[in-house]
């Protein structure tokens, strides 16, 4: 048995700037020993080489997707946004039955999200197309505005929600106000849903006569977006026989809020649900319960079949997916294709992060390392996939000094697992899923950056055949440009183990490239 590792280095991408980068500003003798011996390249690991649109940073969880999916997946915000330039968006099925039922009923529209300039977990473009849908077909409908505070500034909201009334003409279909912090919560803080709930359903909240004097107070109070309290600017609520839309695309903040309309048996506060309501999601934020209410969706997830880890199931391949519990989920449900039950011969493995990686920086690489080396000498598993979540993870602090101990930890554990590799004479694929801890200053300001970007990610491949000694042009030339991008990985996975690529995968293997 030739064991396979797809090594994926979170948050690690590929910069020469040498200020705010904490992988080059620390010690990686592993590394660069693999730079000087081992062929390596650069790989596009963020906007449209992801499936996102043009510019937009990477994340781990489209990485991870990419990866395993060996194609590329269009994401919620690229299909939507598209959608609505080609106009399919307001013929989309949800929507259409949305505005049978009101016309049926003699209800109302309820549009209900994230006021936002951001991009995370919804866009300032969704809302204005679904009141051009309302618009054009005559249907009677109220706004519900969920403020930021978090992907746009503190204080932006009042400033956003005068551009959406000159965007859409006026805010007369204004009907509630309130901060993200209790709509969108997904910490099991009930107490902030059943506020959100009691508002849209209820109106339970502070009146408003004129939203933009209400803001402003709340901004003197020091009030920011997030934290707006419940406010009424309409009587118009949500009842009996209407219709409700939630924009946002991201799900998981919007999950609580969901549950408390569609699952039956719900009773973590007291509530009643209006009757014959309809209720539409733009993405799939839960899975239908069993006896409830089911809520349409607009776009549903993409369905991935013969991802890598399926087609190693397949063929009979044993594989053993690791990871620490803060990336548990990107080294299965997405690299799986969003398919949270194991594939046969999957085994998923995960060992408990440490409360505070700060302090301890080198976090569990080390562990996941020795974990499987462990599982390599039992000659079981053909193919690890491992994830080392110290650069992201690190990064997303902000401290550039605790990031590179955690660099630096992680080459120490791609040490032991290339001895090991070497000495199985295995192969080693090293990458990762998008860029954060080499670019942790903002260039602008100087000031600290924790958030992803855009830089393309490194890929190497150590094994016994590949190995010769590189020159610093051939090194140079080879970290010029991307070369390739994340969806050719798994391709060159199954090209390394004889496998052949499924139709579905349309990456490209990357070993014409390496050299």
């Amino acid at each position: 048995m030739r064991p396979v590792l797809l090594t994926i280095l979170d948050g690690w991408g590929h910069s020469t700037q040498r200020t705010g980068n904490a992988i080059l500003n620390a010690n990686t003798p592993t590394l660069n020993e693999i730079t000087a011996n081992y062929p390596s390249l650069l790989l596009q690991a963020s906007g449209s080489a992801v499936g996102m649109t043009h510019g937009e940073s990477g994340n781990s969880e489209v990485g991870h997707l990419t990866l395993g999916a060996g194609r590329i997946i269009f994401q919620y915000l690229t299909r939507i946004n598209k959608a609505i330039s080609m106009g399919d968006f307001f013929s989309n099925p949800s929507l259409a039955e949305a505005a049978e039922h009101i016309k049926a009923s003699g209800g109302t529209l309820h549009i209900a999200g994230l006021l936002t300039s951001g991009a995370v977990h919804a866009h300032f473009d969704h809302l204005v197309a679904l009141v051009k849908f309302a618009n054009d077909n005559n249907l009677k409908h109220k706004l519900h505005l969920f403020f930021d505070g978090r992907d746009s500034g503190l204080k932006e909201g009042g400033s956003t929600l005068k551009r959406l009334s000159d965007e859409i003409g006026s805010l007369e279909n204004l009907a509630t106000v309130i901060g993200r912090d209790f709509a969108m919560d997904r910490n099991s803080n009930w107490n902030l849903t059943e506020a959100a709930y009691n508002l849209l359903v209820n109106g339970v909240g502070l009146p408003a006569q004129d939203i933009f004097t209400s803001i402003e107070e709340y901004y003197r109070q020091n009030i920011t977006d997030g934290a707006i309290p419940a406010t009424v600017v309409s009587s118009q609520l949500i009842k009996d026989g209407d219709a409700l839309v939630f924009f946002n695309f991201r799900e998981d903040s919007m999950r609580q809020l969901l549950r408390v309309f569609i699952e039956p048996g719900f009773d973590i506060f007291l509530k009643k649900v209006p009757e014959n309501l309809y209720i539409a999601t733009m993405t799939r934020y839960l899975d239908p319960p069993a006896g409830g209410l089911a809520a349409h969706v607009l776009f549903p997830p993409p369905e991935v079949k013969n991802c890598l880890s399926e087609v190693l199931s397949t063929n009979g391949k044993n594989h053993l997916h690791i990871a620490e519990t803060e990336k548990y989920a990107h080294v299965t449900f997405f690299f799986n294709g969003l398919n949270n039950k194991p594939f046969d011969g999957e085994t998923d493995l995960f060992i408990e992060s440490i409360e505070n990686p700060m302090t301890h920086p080198e976090m569990r690489a080390m562990d996941i390392a020795q974990k499987v080396v462990e599982e390599m000498d039992r000659d079981y598993y053909d193919v690890f996939v491992i994830n080392f979540a110290n650069g992201d993870m690190l990064a997303h602090l902000g401290a550039l000094e605790p990031t590179v101990k955690g660099v630096e930890a992680v080459d120490r554990a791609l040490a032991v697992l290339k001895q090991k590799v070497l000495e199985k004479d295995g192969i080693m694929l090293i990458t990762a899923d998008h860029g954060n801890a080499e670019s942790m200053i903002y260039k602008g300001t100087g000031e600290r950056e924790t958030r992803h970007d855009d830089n393309p990610v490194p890929f190497h491949l150590v094994a016994r055949e590949y190995e010769k000694a590189r020159s610093p042009e051939e090194i140079g030339r080879s970290f010029a440009e991307a070369s390739g991008i994340l969806a050719d990985v798994a391709p060159t996975v199954l090209e390394l183990m004889s496998l052949p690529k499924p139709e579905e995968m349309t990456g490209d293997s990357l070993l014409a490239s390496l050299s």
